[in-house]
């Protein structure tokens, strides 16, 4: 009894020391909090569960990676440009930002789950996942989003302590990148496949697990919402930024072509409005405008982002969800003026006309698409085993001999290849096919 009564103390300190620091809303419950496998405590540990998977993400080496993988521009650009890490970090501020905003989810929670959205992103941006879409097609998919949970549940460690694989992250923070909730197998193949949006029919259970009190099965929970339109924000705003600055963005560029081809797009979500267009052409003239000194060109160009930001952040309501059964974070679903996520929606598809469309990226992603290809044509040759296997890491050869079954060692070599950087891509398809320059020792 006594011990009894010294866990219950013990839970409600806790619950009281997070309350104190302004870290957890009251209203999570165990529910939220619940982690796959028994977690490893550690003596002194203040953090509430939130911070704790914020931090297992941000140290964790797929983070890391994802300095090296392209956003937008990639494969020998500037350093000044934006990749998927400072991307993901970019997110994570609007995302936090809208839950300060909002005051009805938790900062840590939603910090996590925009830190962790992208890393499940191959190299070469959308070009690699495309390609890697269509070479899995017959293997059980692929999908960055789908990578995202299989990454943090099973390829990462977190350490010896913990027999079973993955980060062991908490319910509420695997569901709030739970964007598509559907299987690979219940998907509508007659749509294109750059559509595709899925999770991996092996993790079923996982999602069934993480979904748990959701309203309905597709369900997204309040921080997943958050999350998504974050990242929504830092696409729109800040690809725009590094497009002006680079050139590729200007008033002149906006003919009525390029118009066309954005009103196409946009329509198929929204209904086109001419005066939101006509606010965001004028605010791409002035934020490209080369009047003044550089500094001052500079300066125009951050004000124009940041208003942008904070003006789709304070778009943002939280609305009650009906029915009061459901845990936190299906009690809240978030809203956004229609005027801003129609502007949010016209600036990406502005960006993507005038920079992914632009001929010397097209060639750029031709170029990501063969390196792409090819190696996973050299590392699926499981009919002579003996010298593919050794072209593996040691970690990622043991996956593969104890793999059952042929789709099962194509998914491994998925993972590896998605798990590469651009840069690291690049050198070993440079290994193997053209013969580069340097020692057959260097380390790649």
């Amino acid at each position: 009894m006594e011990k009894v009564i010294r866990t219950i103390n013990a839970i409600h300190a806790l619950k009281h020391n997070w309350a104190e620091h302004g870290k957890l809303a009251s209203s999570y419950n165990e529910n939220e909090f619940e982690r796959q496998h028994k977690p490893i405590g550690v003596v002194g540990d203040k953090r509430t569960p939130f911070e704790k998977d914020r931090d297992r993400i941000i140290h964790c080496a797929a983070f890391r990676r994802l300095q090296g993988k392209t956003q937008v521009f990639g494969m020998g650009g500037s350093d000044f440009f934006r990749t998927r890490l400072t991307h993901s970090l970019e997110a994570a501020q609007i995302g936090k930002g809208i839950a300060i905003f909002l005051g009805n989810a938790n900062s840590e929670l939603v910090e996590a789950a925009c830190l962790a959205h992208d890393i499940g992103h191959p190299p070469f941006g959308h070009t690699g996942e495309d390609v890697l879409k269509k070479l899995m097609k017959k293997y059980g998919g692929f999908e960055g989003n789908a990578q995202n949970l299989r990454i943090l549940s099973q390829l990462e460690v977190r350490s010896a302590k913990q027999k079973k694989p993955g980060l062991n992250i908490s319910r509420a923070t695997i569901d709030a990148l739970l964007k598509y909730k559907i299987p690979y197998s219940k998907i509508n193949k007659k749509t294109k496949i750059e559509k595709w949006k899925f999770y991996y029919d092996d993790d079923k259970s996982l999602v069934k697990w993480a979904s748990l009190g959701a309203p309905s099965a597709k369900t997204r929970s309040f921080e997943c919402e958050i999350m998504d339109w974050a990242d929504e924000i830092a696409y729109s705003t800040h690809d725009l930024e590094d497009g002006i600055k680079v050139g590729m963005i200007t008033e002149s560029k906006i003919s009525s072509k390029i118009e066309k081809k954005v009103k196409m797009r946009v329509e198929e979500i929204y209904e086109w409005d001419p005066d939101v267009w006509d606010e965001i052409i004028c605010k791409i003239r002035k934020a490209s405008s080369q009047n003044g000194t550089e500094l001052e060109r500079k300066g125009r160009r951050r004000d124009t982002i940041a208003s942008l930001i904070h003006l789709f952040i304070t778009s943002s309501k939280a609305k009650a969800r009906k029915g009061s059964s459901h845990p936190s974070r299906y009690q809240i679903e978030l809203k956004i003026n229609p005027k801003e996520e129609l502007m949010c929606c016209m600036l990406k598809k502005l960006v993507w006309e005038l920079i992914i469309t632009d001929e010397h990226l097209s060639t750029l992603q031709r170029k990501a698409s063969i390196i792409v290809t090819r190696l996973f044509e050299e590392f699926t040759k499981f009919d002579d085993e003996d010298i593919t296997f050794k072209m593996y890491p040691l970690d990622f050869r043991e996956r593969l001999e104890s793999a059952k079954t042929r789709i099962t060692k194509f998914r491994i070599a998925c993972d590896f290849i998605s798990g590469m950087t651009d840069n690291y891509a690049t050198r070993m398809y440079s290994r193997l096919i053209s013969g580069e320059n340097g020692s057959i020792f260097d380390i790649i």
